[in-house]
């Protein structure tokens, strides 16, 4: 799969050949190396990755099925998400979790907690100010940098590459999916496929279908992948491995935003589960029950609004009403009920599942916090106010949560199991 590319070379003469100099420097220093063929890749890379929608040993091992989705965002997403997942390690949940879904700004603090023992990533250590880092002012100087602006004068390089730059420096380090640890949840990360307006889920499914290896592909630019946003980022040119080794350059998938599909990430979980449940017996699969947690990062739109909402806006709101009512809570109910209960199987007669959503939009206007920690826009940088109400605000609707799960049968049982009180 080679790096994608997107504006012709800009020819022009130069005056003075020092400067000509200097720029093939920069030009030639600033280039991908190719990537190789799939007879010429390492077995390790070759092997199936830590991202699939097999549920294997591990993962029936206790006979409970957990996933946690994780939405979109920006860096409100990744901060409040990183600070539910601490939330739910203090309390011994997050060991519990068997898949994690993640969309957009989610994906920074699922992707972190996968690669958890990876070089020097450490969820325990650290986690919470690498989610809060300013990568929007990253971006911008490194965009307006002398040698960087000479390279993308001279090459067909593009923003995507500082973006994934930036994220691979402060966060991922070079890990590419081979890197996941197996002890952590399989990871599913979410984009949208352009070309078709179907979610692409990056796993090793998705790219079998490639005939592509996702070892050896960048964790740094799946997440870039998932967040996207169409119109101000380039979408991720994905190929067929056997086509384009046959001399064809059409994209088998242009990969933007995975917000478009499912801002929630909760879609996943639930096709996986039917998927299982189209196989086998989900009840004697997981006979001690199932349990899918959303962390819902959706600022509140003011009531004092008078301009007309974006397309794009209308889109995202309409897609989390759909998905939640799906998974059992109303739509007039979203933003205060925290629990509810939908079926496991297309035909409507499977298992129950037990659904559990932590939004931020659960928090009151009249309260300040709430006021507050729903109206931070997306962006991918937060300054420390913003970021301490997003902490305070996971901390708050995780104790509120604690507190009406003791009607809860499967939330009730897996906390009380966790926290050693059954």
């Amino acid at each position: 799969m080679t790096k994608q590319r997107h504006m012709p070379f800009r020819r022009f003469t130069l005056a003075h050949p020092q400067i000509l100099v200097l720029c093939l420097t920069v030009w030639v220093g600033g280039c991908a190396q190719a990537t190789p063929r799939l007879s010429e890749l390492s077995p390790r890379v070759l092997a199936p990755t830590h991202a699939n929608h097999d549920l294997g040993e591990k993962e029936r091992r206790d006979g409970r099925f957990v996933g946690l989705a994780i939405s979109g965002g920006g860096s409100r997403a990744a901060v409040f998400g990183g600070a539910v997942l601490k939330e739910l390690d203090r309390l011994g949940v997050l060991g519990e979790v068997d898949v994690l879904s993640a969309v957009s700004g989610g994906g920074l603090p699922a992707a972190y907690y996968a690669l958890d023992g990876y070089g020097a990533i450490d969820f325990a250590n650290g986690f919470m100010g690498r989610m809060g880092h300013d990568f929007q002012s990253d971006v911008r100087g490194r965009w307006l940098s002398p040698p960087n602006l000479l390279r993308y004068w001279f090459t067909d390089a593009t923003r995507s590459d500082i973006v994934v730059k930036v994220l691979d420096d402060e966060l991922f380090h070079g890990a590419t999916y081979a890197d996941l640890n197996p002890n952590r949840p399989k990871l599913l990360l979410n984009a949208t496929n352009a070309l078709t307006g179907e979610p692409f889920v990056i796993s090793d499914e998705s790219f079998a279908t490639l005939d592509a290896p996702l070892a050896s592909y960048s964790l740094a630019r799946a997440v870039y992948m998932s967040a996207a946003y169409p119109g101000v980022f380039e979408p991720v040119v994905l190929r067929n491995g056997a086509a384009e080794s046959g001399g064809s350059s059409r994209p088998a998938v242009l990969a933007y935003d995975g917000g478009s599909v499912d801002n929630l990430g909760v879609t996943t979980v639930l096709n996986l589960l039917n998927k299982i449940a189209e196989r086998e017996s989900f009840a004697a699969a997981f006979p001690n029950g199932c349990l899918v947690l959303s962390v819902d990062a959706t600022p509140r739109i003011g009531r004092e609004n008078t301009q007309p909402l974006t397309a794009s806006t209308v889109l995202l709101q309409s897609n989390r009403r759909e998905v939640l009512e799906r998974v059992g809570i109303p739509a007039g109910q979203q933003d205060r009920t925290m629990f509810g209960t939908f079926t496991v199987g297309r035909n409507g007669s499977g298992s129950a599942c037990r659904f559990w959503h932590l939004s931020l939009r659960q928090l009151q206007d009249e309260d300040s916090l709430g006021a507050r920690a729903t109206r931070i826009k997306t962006s991918l940088g937060l300054d420390p106010a913003d970021q301490e109400a997003l902490v305070r605000a996971a901390e708050r609707l995780v104790q509120y949560a604690l507190r009406e799960a003791e009607g809860q049968d499967m939330v009730n049982k897996l906390l009380r199991r966790t926290t050693g009180k059954e």
